[in-house]
């Protein structure tokens, strides 16, 4: 009762004396930490300071405090020896749990002055065995780490037990930063007796835990090994396996279980760690069967009665992919059919498809899938073909192969012409030359028609037991607006559809005149050739040579051409200008050269028309009359004005001049300016009206 009363006493004046003297008592720390706690081997706690943290000058007393149980702070021990900056807390085992500190001190005569430290607490370190070679360690931080000085660091430690236990001999494991509180440690033997403590380091003093430890023991087996991938290696025809390295450290060997005719049993066992692959040779169990694998680890630790390595289970079971196929020589047709590869973590993202023949030099990638089937028409046969499926994981960075397939693919004779070698407009109709191969059963050709460029195509007729060369002339066109392209495929004897022909495009021509006696001519790409255009030609006929003459010849990247055909303007030039363009092709491999002709477009140009302003009825030139050309006219007139707005003079005849006098009299008009109007058509029924002025002048 009397012990209880002075720890209560203490308390209550602990209390009042911080609560009177809050103005002046304060904590005289430096730096943080204040002081720093130890605990040692077994578990004994003392207290070090760094007495320019908390000074020992003028020292009346310090007084410990310490909080062990959660209950409050009491007094456990002073000291007033300024030559000593350590205390040893009496008779207190501190391994079981974290304590809390704080020092109390007071200087001057009578200790008139006191100061406070900063409260700490003792580090406790826990470890838990998990018995697999492993241990996980744990532990308090002793304060709050946000203010600590720079270079601070914790510290994990080990030893081996020794008697007495204060000699052991630490050695690290490894150096943490500040914030950490906790880290697993592999002992990498099967077992041991290992003591672990950790130790705060910081610029003022160390904080060192209690010790933690014992037997520790690898009683538990390794993970079971995840398999990557089971591939088949079409280089050797083995299955090839690949899985993760184990991270247990001390597993020694790989146990490969193979499950085939109904049963699960070893196959072989893959010594080392590190050695993470198999190859299965055993051919015939696998080449026309699905069969799986699973791989268990076993490490160098054994346990048990009688004693047994620790051997994990088997881990999930991978299967090889095995690709089978059907083909049917007159269609062409592959089927393709193979079983799913199974778990992966996040399952198949898609099989791929790979093939390649005799004519490749390497797989060829055809497409990609999620079923497990494909259909592939084969459109050039009578060679070798193989073909492979991959799958992929999730991940896209795991792939598994399935077995190769070869085979011979037997085909009707498939056209070893199919060519378009001209597209020739002709009026409102387009003529297409096709070249094929008679005398190989062809039963039809089919005719498509694209009016996107080539885009999409339709459709456009169907020709029996046709004789090549052929020439369709489709009529549903508009030569004028637009131009076409054209394919034509072959049917075959198995009523194939087969040897798709190059694209043929017809030629569209528009003309324009922008500028005087310039024509600007526009036409599109003559598409596709085996080897291409060679050249453009052009061409155009006038009235004064009913024949399409050459005008010039333009490369093959050239598309528009200006004319000026200021040349041609002569009385009887009426203005009317015709062009065409003839794509001509370059010398392809299989026929001769064609040629492809465009619409025919014809412009009708303004007519030039010139108009004297002027009359000197005493000069060389003593009559008016315009002069025009470039013109078919249809009708004419001439109109002059007096400045009366009376009508002069009037005609219809375009050879018919004015000589200053008033139609119908004999008088002479007077001298002044007068008003002309001129009207007139041409041939097209274009009508045109120029008005202006005459100066008449002696």
């Amino acid at each position: 009762m009397n012990k209880v009363f002075n720890i209560l006493h203490i308390r209550f004046f602990i209390l009042i004396h911080i609560t009177l003297f809050s103005n002046f008592a304060h904590s005289q720390c430096t730096t943080s930490p204040c002081f720093c706690v130890q605990i040692n081997e077994i578990g004994q706690l003392s207290i070090s300071w760094d007495t320019a943290n908390i000074s020992n000058a003028n020292l009346y007393e310090h007084q410990f405090f310490a909080d062990t149980s959660a209950s409050g702070f009491v007094l456990v021990g002073t000291q007033n020896d300024p030559t000593l900056n350590t205390f040893n807390f009496p008779n207190y085992f501190a391994g079981n749990s974290s304590s809390s500190y704080y020092i109390k001190s007071f200087y001057g005569i009578s200790g008139s002055n006191s100061f406070y430290s900063d409260t700490l607490s003792s580090i406790f370190f826990d470890l838990v065995n998990l018995f697999d070679g492993r241990v996980s360690l744990s532990w308090n931080h002793p304060f709050n780490m946000t203010n600590l000085p720079l270079g601070s660091q914790y510290i994990v430690e080990k030893s081996s037990p020794v008697n007495p236990p204060t000699s052991a001999v630490w050695n690290p494991v490894v150096n943490l930063p500040v914030d950490s509180t906790s880290y697993i440690d592999d002992i990498n033997i099967c077992s041991a007796w290992i003591n672990y403590r950790v130790r705060l380091i910081t610029p003022n003093c160390d904080f060192i835990s209690n010790i933690d430890g014992g037997f520790i023991e690898d009683q538990q087996p390794p993970d079971a090994p995840i398999i990557n991938f089971v591939s088949n290696d079409t280089s050797n025809n083995n299955i090839y396996i690949n899985w993760n390295p184990s991270v247990a450290q001390d597993v020694m060997a790989y146990i490969i279980f193979k499950f085939s005719n109904g049963a699960w049993n070893p196959i072989d066992t893959v010594f080392g760690i590190q050695n993470n692959t198999f190859y299965d040779t055993a051919y015939t169990s696998f080449q026309n069967n699905v069969v799986q694998y699973a791989i268990a680890a076993m490490d160098s630790c054994s346990s048990g009665s009688p004693p047994q390595f620790n051997t994990s289970s088997a881990g999930l079971s991978h299967n090889n992919l095995l690709l089978n196929k059907s083909y049917d020589q007159c269609s062409g047709q592959v089927e393709l059919t193979w079983n799913s590869y199974i778990n992966w973590p996040n399952g198949v993202a898609n099989y791929k498809i790979y093939f390649t023949n005799d004519s490749l030099n390497n797989w060829v990638l055809l497409d990609s899938t999620n079923i497990l089937n494909y259909s592939y028409t084969i459109l050039q046969g009578n060679m070798n073909y193989k073909f492979i499926i991959e799958a992929n994981s999730d991940s896209l960075n795991i792939k598994s192969n399935s077995n190769s397939i070869d085979f011979y693919a037997n085909q009707p004779p498939i056209p070893q012409l199919s060519y378009i070698s001209e597209v020739n407009v002709i009026g409102d109709t387009i003529a297409i030359k096709y070249l094929g191969q008679n005398s190989i059963g062809i039963q039809k050709i089919n005719i498509y028609k694209s009016l996107n460029n080539g885009i999409t195509f339709n459709l456009l007729d169907v020709i029996s037991n046709p004789t090549f060369p052929y020439t369709y002339y489709d009529n549903s066109v508009n030569t004028n607006e637009t131009s076409y392209t054209y394919q034509i495929s072959v049917i075959d004897s198995c009523m194939n559809e087969v040897a798709f022909s190059n694209l043929g495009k017809s030629i569209h021509l528009k003309v324009s005149s922008d500028e005087f006696l310039i024509n600007t001519l526009r036409w599109n790409k003559y598409i596709s050739w085996e080897n291409g255009v060679n050249n453009y030609e052009i061409s155009y006929m006038d009235n004064t040579n009913n024949t399409f003459q050459i005008l010039d010849i333009l490369d093959s990247l050239e598309f528009q051409y200006y004319h000026d055909f200021s040349n041609l303007v002569s009385s009887s030039f009426n203005g009317n200008l015709c062009y065409k363009i003839t794509a001509n092709e370059n010398q392809n491999t299989t026929v001769s050269s064609g040629s492809s002709i465009s619409n025919i477009f014809c412009i009708q140009n303004d007519p030039l028309v010139f108009i004297p302003n002027a009359i000197s009825l005493g000069g060389a030139v003593n009559y008016w009359k315009p002069v025009i050309n470039m013109i078919s006219l249809s009708e004419y007139s001439v109109s002059i004005f007096n400045r009366h707005g009376d009508l002069i003079f009037y005609t219809e005849d375009v050879n018919q001049s004015w000589d200053g006098s008033i139609s119908g009299s004999t008088n002479n008009t007077s001298m002044g300016v007068y008003i002309y109007q001129e009207e007139f058509k041409n041939s097209e029924g274009r009508y045109f009206l120029k008005k202006g002025h005459i100066n008449l002048i002696p």
